[in-house]
């Protein structure tokens, strides 16, 4: 029996190359603390292989792991901004063209 397609079994090569990128920093920051896959688990309260896994950039480790991580090493704030509206360049695109001058109103 066949098993139906998953994210992870098909990744485009941008977001790979983006996981991996994350992936890489947050173990260059392990490394550089001179922390443990063992004692960064036990601070984020996530299992070792969770992290090794977080550290190999793998798209199954969930979000909150990431954001753990992401709050250990004091960038959690980072993470909002992420989609944050004054930032998401293709919405304001498409709302700028959606504007239509009012009759009568001067330019």
């Amino acid at each position: 029996m066949s098993r139906a397609p998953k994210l992870t079994d098909d990744l485009s090569p941008q977001i790979a190359k983006a996981l991996q990128e994350l992936a890489a920093n947050l173990h260059l920051a392990r490394q550089r603390r001179g922390l443990s896959i063992r004692a960064l688990a036990a601070e984020i309260n996530a299992s070792v292989p969770t992290v090794m896994g977080m550290e190999r950039g793998e798209a199954t480790v969930s979000i909150a792991v990431y954001a753990a991580a992401l709050s250990f090493y004091g960038r959690l704030e980072w993470l909002p901004d992420l989609m944050a509206p004054e930032f998401d360049r293709e919405a304001l695109r498409i709302e700028l063209a959606g504007i239509r001058p009012r009759p009568g109103s001067r330019r």
